[in-house]
């Protein structure tokens, strides 16, 4: 059989990507300090998120509305605007970064392309993210 393409996986293959999403998890582990502690939240967080994938998606949007859900429950519905829209920002933060390939990655995608291969770039991610 002769290989006629080449898939890459995209983020932190190519990128980085989680440690944007374990800053932001930590940001909202202190915003919610007053409220829960760091283990249980990230447990509810992580519940959210797998509840949610199948509405949301993977991406940052999900992850957003995640943490705003969890936000609501561990504070049994009196979070405070201030850090729902804390939340907000941090997500946007998270969007806003310019993507920064891992080493090598530009010239491993550019030998490949020179190649008579076609190249694909997978993702199960949110399109805008990705």
């Amino acid at each position: 059989m002769k290989v006629t393409s080449i898939g890459f996986d995209a983020d932190d293959t190519l990128w980085h990507n989680e440690r944007f999403f374990v800053l932001t998890q930590d940001r909202f582990a202190e915003l919610l300090a007053d409220y829960t502690d760091r283990d249980h939240l990230n447990e509810r967080l992580l519940e959210a998120e797998k509840r949610n994938i199948q509405h949301y998606g993977y991406g940052i949007k999900g992850f957003v509305l995640s943490m705003i859900e969890t936000a609501i429950d561990v504070t049994e519905d009196r979070v405070p605007a201030k850090i729902i829209r804390q939340i907000l920002d941090a997500g946007q933060d998270m969007l806003s970064h310019p993507i920064e390939l891992l080493p090598h990655a530009r010239e491993a995608v550019e030998a490949m392309a020179g190649t008579q291969h076609s190249i694909i770039l997978i993702t199960k991610g949110d399109l805008l993210d990705q």
